[in-house]
């Protein structure tokens, strides 16, 4: 089976080192890669998209213009971006599935990638293929099949805004000059996603912007409620969500 990964981060350089361990043979497209620091996550690299099945491992933007120079290709085309509908919208004349896999890390780059980061995690995908199912499976990952809006109005909620407010905490607390001794495991849990990349993330939060201020929206609504003097809402958001 061959591949061609068109951004080798920590992405798309796990899916290499992965499908190699499964003895695929993986050539990618990243221009700030040298072979040499590929390493294990890939055969050989190329100077322009080419092949059978390839994959937009860039950040959203980078993958939709991608996207618009495939036009008119015979290849079967996906994604790894956090979101889908953007790239769906921007791949006519492409045979195109939008992924997902739901896995990652506050570290980014092909040195923070590695070939278990897939294991046992949802692949999300917003239709069928043989070729890119054989794909996501022997990277270890599961395939499950969503629409790609209701994809990007869930992970609006689940990991999208989790990444803004672990910025945002971490913001705070700098400001406040907060003396780390302060900072238990709980809130040291929830900031590290604060150490994720901006460059990674802005295409995304810009994509889905909608999303994210319909989920900030109701969040805030819940805060005020429950910080205020709304005691008996608070208790029985705390009764049923401690269940």
């Amino acid at each position: 089976m061959n591949v061609t990964i068109a951004g080798l981060g920590l992405i798309g350089g796990s899916l290499g080192k992965a499908l190699r361990r499964q003895g695929w043979r993986v050539v990618y497209l990243d221009p700030a890669v040298s072979i040499e620091d590929a390493g294990d996550a890939a055969d050989e690299r190329l100077e322009s998209s080419g092949g059978e099945l390839v994959v937009l491992a860039a950040p959203v933007d980078a993958s939709i213009r991608m996207l618009h120079e495939l036009r008119g290709s015979t290849a079967t085309v996906t994604s790894v971006c956090s979101v889908m509908a953007p790239l769906v919208d921007a791949a006519k004349g492409v045979r195109f599935i939008a992924g997902h896999p739901f896995a990652g890390s506050e570290r980014a780059g092909i040195s923070a990638a590695r070939p278990d980061l897939f294991e046992g995690k949802p692949w999300f995908l917003d239709a069928h293929d043989a070729q890119i199912e054989q794909m996501v499976r022997d990277a270890g990952a599961e395939p499950v099949y969503l629409d790609a809006r209701q994809h990007d109005d869930i992970v609006a909620l689940t990991s999208h805004l989790p990444q803004l407010l672990a910025t945002a905490l971490a913001s705070l607390i700098e400001h406040r000059h907060i003396d780390e001794r302060f900072l238990g495991s709980g809130v040291r849990s929830m900031l590290r996603l604060a150490g994720s990349s901006y460059d990674v993330w802005r295409p995304v939060l810009e994509s889905n912007e909608e999303n994210i201020r319909s989920c900030l929206a109701e969040l805030e609504e819940t805060m005020r409620a429950i910080s205020a003097d709304d005691f008996d809402r608070a208790r029985q958001l705390y009764e049923r969500i401690a269940k």
